[in-house]
């Protein structure tokens, strides 16, 4: 992958980067309001940082195949234009959300929508591939 799509390579890089910060954040909140593994209830602000994580881990399992495929169908460039809106919505959804769950719309939005024209261009890509060989 690294050869032939290294802005994507980039861009999953950087994602995996979001991941990660959001996931020690909820290592801090544990210890800040003092919830012990395997225990996933506490204070509101405990239950913000948590759920970042966890809808970052759900939507990561969304967008990183959607983003191979979409690459292997239109390329490097096109692919990391959209792809790089997935890790800068999630780091607008989780600072926001970290303030006030009403606050993560325009977050989530922005890398729903990023991994939803992924995929949608992936099976576009797919669907063309195989009219071409027909």
């Amino acid at each position: 992958m690294l050869a032939a799509y290294p802005l994507t390579a980039i861009v999953v890089v950087l994602s995996l980067f979001v991941y990660i910060w959001v996931m020690m954040k909820v290592g801090a909140a544990r210890a800040k309001y003092n919830v012990h593994a395997p225990a996933v209830d506490g204070p509101v602000e405990f239950q913000r940082v948590f759920r970042v994580h966890m809808n970052t881990l759900e939507q990561l399992v969304v967008f990183l195949p959607a983003l191979a495929i979409f690459a292997a169908a239109w390329g490097d460039l096109p692919t990391a234009i959209i792809a790089i809106f997935w890790p800068l919505g999630r780091v607008l959804y989780a600072v926001r959300y970290y303030l006030s769950a009403d606050k993560r719309g325009p977050g989530f939005g922005i890398s729903f929508l990023s991994s939803l024209i992924l995929l949608i261009g992936g099976l576009l890509g797919a669907v063309m591939r195989l009219t071409e060989a027909m």
